[in-house]
């Protein structure tokens, strides 16, 4: 099961079908408090995380240390918007906007 996170609906829904299409089943959340809850609960089926950084309530950021608090190996793929540069140790980096192709690249390589 992979993990979608954006607050944007358009683009949470959007990755969520592309996955489902290749064979995943999701879970979406809206935040990143929402995420922690979810992977809190969830944890043993969540094999991927895909979350946005820039998010309001609790950023992706944040979400993914306290998800990694309760599973050290968690696997993530962070999509952002932005162009800063960012150094996030065993994480794979997503530009968006991104095509289908790169989407299923980074996943493929995360879960590899």
């Amino acid at each position: 099961m992979v993990l979608v996170v954006d607050d944007e609906g358009a683009v949470r829904r959007l990755v969520a079908l592309i996955l489902a299409g290749s064979g995943f089943s999701t879970l979406e959340a809206r935040n990143g408090l929402e995420a922690v809850e979810l992977f809190g609960f969830y944890r043993s089926g969540i094999a991927l995380v895909v979350t946005d950084v820039d998010m309001p309530v609790m950023d992706g950021l944040e979400a993914i240390d306290r998800m990694r608090e309760l599973s050290p190996g968690v696997r993530v793929v962070v999509m952002t918007g932005t162009g800063r540069d960012l150094n996030l140790p065993g994480c794979h980096l997503l530009r968006k906007p991104f095509t289908r192709a790169q989407l299923s690249e980074q996943v493929e390589q995360a879960l590899a």
